[in-house]
């Protein structure tokens, strides 16, 4: 049967051009015409039964017609519905009621003239408004944007393109999506189409991108404590002008004054008066290598680290040279380990094995057989640098105070020092991202530990 003029159908898609159906000539359509199937079928069946009353055997055929009759158009009906339940087309119809908040279909015009919400319709928001209005009036001042103008006025499909509504923080943004309709004959006849409401998604990723509330105070926290760092350094800056030059100059009074005393007037002096002038600037030698030494730890520590890769291995047995120039006649047993690379400050790194191993060397002076130990070993995936001697030892119920500075466990005496190399061996430690802690007995020696970049290193 040839289609009647003016029926619409769909723009051709790659293929043959596919008819456009709706609840309108779809569902409905069907719907209607299975009542009309059903009517026919009961009139049938409530005709019959009289008939067959009255008339008897005679008539018997023309009923059981009837009946069949009946009988095969609710047959038909249930096929009819099954196939509609079933169907392609009703699939695709809930799938597209359930991606968009509505669906809509306008004349040639661009007038809407049907409007079918979906399932996730626009809270807030009746569609059928639109009826009588363009697609995308949701309010009756809403403009269109250029590219949506421009793909109706071609008649042309168009997809995903956004109209805002509103303005202000209560702007609403669309999406309209439609393909043209066009008659048998060629001639455009509106569009169909989808509309979806982006303002949930857009206000979602405006959520997601911005920084949550905790993360904004921790990073004016970490502003806040970055100048009173910086506060700190300008602080020690100035504190290391002064003990390099206000506290010098009157030590350097006093050593300079008992060594007169001492020079000009030692011999009217008893051997008391005597001993007590060269304590005087034995004191004044002791604080101005004190001095000395704390200058030397603040600027050690205040550089900033130039990373690279750092042969320990090599620094350890370039060290144990040195310390056996110190004293060839001692017979110190090196047991040094190879291979031993990691990535930081050669300069820092040194002085730490140099504080170490020296610190192994002269606690372990007054042993018959000295041992000197460098090495690693490897616990939970990190691996943990040691240095190791069999010398004097030390009180563990003391080990916290021995990082501190001028702590010492033995007296200048017994073994001589300042009491600040293990301060600044902990410090450049920690500078690279460790930590260092000591094993030790009295007597039996003593073992220090040491990570670098427990948490991996800065990028």
């Amino acid at each position: 049967m040839p289609a009647a003029k003016g029926r619409i159908q769909t723009v051709p898609l790659g293929g043959g051009a596919r008819r456009w159906h709706n609840r309108a000539v779809g569902e409905k359509a069907s719907s209607s015409h299975d009542c009309r199937v059903a009517r026919c079928a009961w009139a049938a069946l409530c005709v019959s039964a009289p008939a067959m009353a009255n008339t008897g055997a005679a008539s018997g055929g023309v009923t059981l017609a009837v009946l069949g009759g009946a009988v095969a158009a609710l047959v038909l009906l249930g096929a009819a519905r099954w196939w509609l339940m079933r169907s392609p087309l009703r699939a695709a119809r809930l799938a597209l009621a359930a991606s968009a908040d509505w669906q809509w279909r306008c004349d040639a015009d661009l007038k809407v003239t049907e409007v079918n919400p979906g399932q996730r319709s626009a809270a807030g928001f009746d569609a059928r408004v639109l009826i009588g209005r363009k697609p995308w009036q949701i309010e009756l001042d809403t403009q269109a944007p250029a590219g949506l103008l421009a793909q109706t006025a071609a008649g042309a499909a168009f997809f995903d393109l956004p109209v805002n509504v509103g303005d202000g923080a209560g702007q609403q943004t669309f999406l309209f999506s439609a393909l043209p309709l066009m008659t048998t004959d060629g001639r455009f006849a509106g569009y169909a189409g989808v509309a979806h409401n982006l303002t949930p998604l857009l206000a979602a990723a405006r959520a997601a991108a911005a920084p949550p509330h905790e993360l904004v105070q921790l990073e004016a926290q970490h502003a806040e404590r970055t100048r009173q760092l910086e506060v700190a350094v300008k602080e020690l800056d100035s504190f290391s002008h002064s003990v390099s030059h206000d506290l010098r100059a009157p030590l350097r009074v006093v050593d300079g004054f008992a060594n007169i005393v001492l020079e000009d007037y030692g011999e009217r002096l008893d051997d008391l008066g005597r001993e007590h002038l060269k304590r005087i600037v034995a004191a004044g030698q002791r604080m101005n290598a004190m001095i000395d030494t704390l200058l030397s730890l603040s600027r050690m520590t205040s550089r900033e680290i130039e990373c690279e890769r750092v042969d320990l291995s090599r620094l350890a047995r370039e060290l144990a040279d040195e310390l056996r120039a110190q004293d060839q006649a001692r017979a110190t047993e090196f047991v040094l380990a190879d291979g031993l690379v990691v990535d930081g400050d050669r300069t820092l790194l040194r002085l730490v094995l140099q504080n170490l191993m020296g610190n192994a060397w002269k606690f372990s002076a007054k042993v018959a057989q000295p041992r000197l130990e460098f090495g690693a070993r490897a616990e939970n995936g990190k691996t943990h640098f040691l240095v190791r001697d069999n010398g004097a030892g030390f009180d563990m119920r003391f080990a916290e105070k021995m990082f501190g500075l001028f702590q010492r466990f033995h007296s200048s005496n017994e073994f001589p020092g300042t009491g600040v190399g293990l301060a600044t061996v902990q410090r450049i430690v920690r500078k690279h991202g460790g930590r260092i802690w000591a094993d030790s007995k009295p007597g039996q020696g003593a073992t220090f530990f040491f990570t670098l970049w427990e948490n991996g290193r800065p990028r």
